[in-house]
């Protein structure tokens, strides 16, 4: 969690990735007796809120991160495993604080899965926020609590896990989208060089467009695996990265067939 989060688009969703699938696997909290019980629930209440955001920021479904951040309380079921009134507090606290900064995440990975245009910077710089506040607040506490049983909706269809497994399904979209921009870049390139009636560079580029789709539609398959665990979060993403491994195989195969 405290790795260097990189700028290039592919290079922070690959370092982001890694830091949510290894978080899927963190131990429980240990006794801390310099741990007040609300910085205990801030630490347990963070990565959900930031998950919560991030999936919403995806969709489109908030406001943007000016969005009263408070809405957020109500709409995720407090854990009954949190005991204390200053551990609910404290959860409360880390709810929000994640939500506000994954929302402005998710906004710009929808994009990056989308379209030609993200801000990767943007994406560090919150994800880089995200790390700062499980920093301050978790130190070397992990959460305890049951991703399978913590819910993340009012009609609780969606847990931590599910939520979770969304989320890796867009990141793999949006690299999906960036392999699918260089396929594209790369015909275009290849119809300046038939143009000048340099074959050997067409016949280049077309191989280097080629490995593009190739990595796109791997990507793409890997989304869909996925689609089970990350329900319906997980939907458009599947489509993104399809729709996008679609786009580099058409480029690849378009390059040498120019007139």
């Amino acid at each position: 969690m405290r790795r260097t989060l990189a700028t290039a688009p592919l290079s922070a969703f690959a370092v982001l990735f890694a830091l949510f699938t290894s978080m899927e696997v963190a131990t429980p909290a240990r006794a801390d007796q310099d741990t007040s019980q609300r910085e205990r629930g801030a630490c347990e209440g963070a990565y959900l809120g930031w998950l919560r955001g991030m999936v919403d920021g995806y969709h489109d479904l908030s406001a943007g991160p000016e969005e009263n951040p408070t809405t957020i309380r109500q709409r995720v079921p407090t854990p009954e495993g949190l005991a204390s009134a200053d551990e609910r507090l404290g959860y409360g606290d880390g709810l929000e604080a994640g939500f506000k900064l994954g929302v402005a995440y998710g906004v710009e990975l929808g994009r990056a899965a989308r379209m030609t245009d993200s801000d990767a910077e943007k994406m560090t710089q919150k994800g880089t926020e995200f790390l700062a506040y499980i920093e301050e607040h978790c130190g070397h506490l992990t959460a305890a609590l049951d991703w399978n049983k913590t819910f993340m909706n009012e009609a609780r269809t969606s847990t931590v896990t599910s939520l979770n497994e969304a989320q890796l399904t867009m990141h793999l979209a949006a690299n999906a989208n960036q392999m699918a921009i260089q396929a594209e870049s790369l015909a275009r390139d290849a119809k300046e060089a038939q143009a000048k009636g340099d074959q050997g560079l067409v016949m280049a580029f077309r191989a280097a467009a080629q490995t593009s789709a190739q990595t796109a539609a791997n990507f793409s398959q890997m989304a869909k695996s996925h689609a089970a665990t990350g329900r319906e979060e997980a939907v458009q993403a599947i489509i993104d990265a399809q729709a996008a491994a679609d786009r580099a195989r058409k480029a690849a195969d378009s390059i040498g067939r120019q007139p």
